[in-house]
């Protein structure tokens, strides 16, 4: 089945609204066959008890023929042999409905339509404690203690200062050796020439 986003939009009908639709649709479907289901279980137990107790009134029946094996009562013999065709008539439908109604049960879980709700369910959980939370990682004064003492830190500071420094060397070395860093000739403004006086006569 096309999960809820999939692209095969109405065009006549906005997208939201779509998927909302088609998702309710779904949910509407798989409740009625879940309730469907149950209704179809609880028929299933109702006819096997009822098979249940029509065995046991079978048996009930086979023993009073032993017992009175020697008995001439042909009216009794009659209603007993009533009693169990019509025994086994019913135990022969009810265990008919059965296979029916398995066979509705099969049909509708090889026809099942998987999606994102019904894909999986969650077999078990659990929640797992860190047990070295527990312990004390604050200083008495309430804040948390570091993981590095003083020396070690300081150790760290110095090195990475270090290593600061010789990029800052080493880039002052390359910008002066690159021919590109050539500076610029400087040129002095040329001096102009006042213009001459005019001409008296």
């Amino acid at each position: 089945e096309l999960s809820d986003d999939e692209e095969d939009v109405h065009p006549n009908i906005d997208k939201e609204s779509w998927f909302r639709m088609k998702h309710r649709s779904r949910v509407e479907r798989e409740e009625h066959e879940e309730k469907d289901k149950q209704r179809i279980r609880a028929e299933m137990d109702k006819a096997n008890q009822r098979i249940k107790m029509l065995e046991r009134d079978l048996l009930k029946i086979e023993r009073r023929k032993l017992d009175s094996v020697g008995d001439d009562d042909s009216d009794d013999d009659d209603d007993d042999l009533d009693d169990t065709e019509a025994i086994k008539i019913e135990l022969e439908e009810l265990q008919q409905q059965n296979a029916q109604r398995q066979a509705k049960l099969d049909e509708y879980e090889k026809n099942k339509k998987w999606n994102v709700d019904n894909m999986f369910h969650v077999k078990e959980e659990r929640t797992e404690v860190n047990k070295e939370a527990a312990k004390a990682n604050y200083t008495e004064a309430g804040y948390a203690k570091s993981t590095v003492d003083g020396k070690e830190a300081k150790a760290e500071f110095e090195k990475a200062l270090e290593k600061t420094k010789g990029d800052d060397a080493k880039q002052k070395t390359e910008t002066a050796s690159s021919p590109s860093a050539k500076p610029a000739a400087t040129s002095k403004p040329e001096a102009t020439k006042a213009p001459p006086p005019p001409a008296t006569a």
